[in-house]
Formats: structure tokens, sequence, C-alpha cells
């Protein structure tokens, strides 16, 4: 298949010399049969991470889904409407962002939801609803950086900053974010394109990743691409 939408843009298979997509298997296979590294999606591969944060709040979330699709029913809908105009949002199985659109508005709506009469058994305890304001503080976090990596020029040396200082905050994300992730695909190649963007010396392993890329003779034993500093100036941006 990929041989024929190649051909469409007058391309072959040996033109290709990595792939950009997702960490799923069959991707990784593909990378694999052609010979090239794949570099996984940053976003792809930070939303598998923060849904991993999310499963220590999996109790609260199930309770306030539960909340919101009974919200949606005619009577208690109807109710609702006439104590506010915004409408109740239920996550979806995929994207966290969907987490966290109900979380906010279940904290935004909470009083109204509670003079709902057919609403008092499903609204979250106190317990449960002090969880749910951390996590929204959490989630708003975690957004500014689902939004740093959409950026167009983001690098793969910025994803690694990024990840990083998650993984210091979120430890339970590390096994997902880490460089050395067991999904990682080709982490060689990774860790030397993180290196280039850095200005950083490339181990030869690395060094002989990116050669066909001609990247080597120019950060091999000098360290000097990207300028000095060019990480710490990274940090500073971030």
């Amino acid at each position: 298949m990929m041989k024929s939408v190649l051909r469409i843009y007058n391309k072959t298979t040996d033109m290709v010399t990595f792939i950009v997509s997702d960490n799923r298997n069959t991707n990784q296979k593909i990378a694999t049969l052609l010979g090239v590294p794949l570099v996984g999606c940053a976003s792809h591969t930070f939303n598998l991470a923060v849904n991993r944060f999310l499963a220590e709040y999996e109790a609260e979330l199930a309770t306030v889904n539960d909340l919101m699709i009974q919200l949606r029913h005619c009577n208690n809908a109807a109710r609702l409407g006439e104590l506010t105009d915004l409408q109740p949002v239920k996550k979806n199985a995929t994207r966290w962002s969907s987490t966290y659109a109900m979380v906010d508005r279940y904290v935004r709506i909470r009083d109204a939801i509670r003079q709902v009469e057919a609403m008092e058994d499903y609204v979250p305890s106190g317990v449960s609803h002090k969880k749910l304001v951390t996590l929204l503080a959490e989630l708003e976090k975690l957004g500014t950086v689902c939004t740093a990596l959409e950026h167009e020029r983001i690098t793969l040396a910025d994803v690694r900053l990024l990840f990083d200082k998650v993984i210091a905050d979120y430890p339970i994300m590390a096994d997902r974010l880490r460089a050395s992730a067991k999904f990682v695909h080709f982490p060689t190649f990774e860790s030397a394109l993180v290196k280039i963007g850095n200005g950083d010396t490339l181990a030869t392993t690395e060094a002989r990743a990116v050669k066909c890329f001609g990247a080597a003779s120019d950060t091999e034993g000098d360290g000097e691409r990207g300028g000095p500093g060019a990480k710490e100036k990274k940090e500073a941006a971030l």
C-alpha cells in the first residue's frame, strides 16, 4: 500500500529515510520491513502517558462520567438548563483532553447540579470532589505541555526536554516518556537527533544512525551544532 501511495508522488521506498507516526505495532513493523527508523508521534506518546496518570483517578472519573450521562436524560437536562447554560460533557476512551473537558465542566456546574434533585446520589462526595479539583489543576498544567507539543517548529530536542520535566513531576509517566521506553523503535536514532538539536557530541553508534543525513560529520567530536548553550536556551524558552 505504501508503494502505491508513493507512486502517486513519483517516489519510491528507497527514498524513505525514516517514518514519523505513532508507535503502534503495525507502524513499527512497516518501518522494520523498510529498514528505516520510526520516530514516534510525541502527542500520541504523551496521550498514553497521561492516561497512565489518570488511572489513579479511575473511580472518581467513572463517577463524574456517570453523572454526566445522567444529566443528559431529558428531565435532568431540562432542569439543569434552567440553572445554567453550560451542558454536561462526558469523556471518550481515546483522548485525555476529553477527560480534562469533563472534569472542568463538572467543577464549573457542580453548584447547579446539586440543585437537580434526581442527581443527589450521583454527585461526588466531599473527598472525591477535592480529588477532582486537584486533578483539574494537574490537567491544566499538562495541557500546556500538550499545546507545546503541537507547535509547528518543535524539535525532538524540545520534546525530550519537555518529557524529562514531566517525568520529574509525574514519575508514573516515566515508562512511557523516558528515552529508553521499550516501545521506542530506534532509540539510538532519536537520541542522535536530540543531541544534534542540543549541539551535543554524538556517540559513534548515534553518528552512524544519522549518517544518511550527513549530520555525523558536523557533530561527532565537536558537539557545537546548535551553538554553545543551546540546551540552556531551550530550557529557558520552555
